[in-house]
């Protein structure tokens, strides 16, 4: 899922065909690519957590020096008690 802002700003991707990835740094998924929607370079990227039930359910990426780099959970993957 990606946020409504779109980046003016130089983004590093990879591109697969007609696919596009931006690289993540940091965080759970660092050295990983996400797929970015159509022609659009996005600002912020919210990205599924891992699986596991103490994991949180996403991770935001925020677009940095040309990489989408780890900003922090945005949902607890367990609700605080």
């Amino acid at each position: 899922m990606t946020k409504g802002r779109e980046a003016s700003v130089w983004a590093e991707v990879l591109k697969l065909g007609e696919a596009r990835f931006g690289i993540l740094a940091g965080g759970p998924f660092d050295g990983r690519c996400y797929p970015l929607p159509g022609n659009t370079t996005p600002v912020e990227l919210e990205v599924p957590g891992p699986a596991g039930p103490r994991d949180p359910s996403v991770i935001r990426y925020v677009l940095r020096d040309g990489l989408y780099r780890y900003a922090g959970v945005l949902e607890p993957a367990v609700p605080a008690a």
